[in-house]
């Protein structure tokens, strides 16, 4: 009898009663944002249409416009001669079934082009021999989506003023009669000096020559932007600097319109 009560009393307490699961909220947070991609690069055509030059890395100079069409430009420097350069890419493109044009700066330098009728487009290399010692060739790779009715050539137009020392990149004229860039002209050309150096030199050639001035901008990366008008014409400038050791340099971009009355105006 005295072990039946003992094995009563030592029973096992009845189990804990499970708690209740936590209450599910009406509206659950949302997940973290998951983090953003980085944008893709730009695509640039320039390293597909333009085969390298021994030793030498093509430096792409980005998106611009000429005369309202799209354009790509890039550059690179080279111990070579202008002549070489011009030759070794004009045998490639030839090599390609290209008809190439040569027009030659007097000095050795120039331009060689070629017009792409499927992309529609101005394939083109310009040359420049910089002197020094050693000698030095800028070379400047370019391309341009254009209608046929665009034109290229080797120097500046005589009614622009120019830095001294100043040397054509690519001159772009439109002899179409109709578009948004009809009847203008884009100049590229490499000046010594920076950008705020060179909009003093244009400020005060422009004024003398009786354009009025707008009021002056300057972009991203020291990049000034002019833009200047008289009776039936329109210029704008982009000066842009030219990355490299040695005295400053700057690219400088001339767009000249010829407008009609109604359009005179700045933007």
């Amino acid at each position: 009898m005295l072990l039946v009560l003992t094995a009563a009393t030592l029973r096992e307490p009845p189990p804990e009663p499970t708690p209740a699961p936590p209450p599910v909220p009406e509206h659950p947070p949302a997940p973290p944002p998951l983090p953003a991609r980085p944008p893709p690069p730009e695509r640039l055509l320039l390293n597909g249409l333009f085969p390298a030059f021994p030793r030498t890395t093509l430096i792409p100079m980005g998106r611009m416009e000429a005369n309202g069409n799209p354009m790509e430009m890039g550059f690179f420097e080279t111990q070579s001669p202008p002549g070489e350069v011009l030759e070794f890419y004009a045998r490639e493109f030839r090599r390609r079934g290209r008809r190439v044009t040569h027009q030659p700066d007097g000095t050795g330098g120039g331009v060689v082009n070629y017009y792409d009728e499927i992309r529609g487009a101005l394939v083109s290399v310009t040359a420049i021999g910089m002197g020094g010692m050693p000698p030095r060739t800028m070379v400047f790779p370019s391309l341009v989506d254009t209608p046929q009715g665009i034109h290229l050539h080797g120097s500046a137009p005589d009614t622009l003023p120019r830095p001294p020392g100043a040397m054509t990149v690519l001159r772009v004229d439109d002899r179409s009669a109709r578009g948004p860039a009809a009847n203008s002209m884009t100049l590229t050309e490499v000046a010594h000096g920076t950008p705020s150096m060179l909009a003093a030199f244009y400020r005060e050639a422009f004024t003398g020559r009786g354009y009025s001035p707008a009021p002056a901008r300057t972009g991203a990366n020291g990049v000034e932007l002019l833009a200047f008008e008289r009776q039936g014409e329109r210029l704008s400038l982009s000066l842009s600097p030219v990355a490299k050791d040695g005295p400053p340099e700057s690219l400088v971009t001339v767009v000249q319109e010829w407008t009609t009355p109604s359009t005179e105006s700045f933007p």
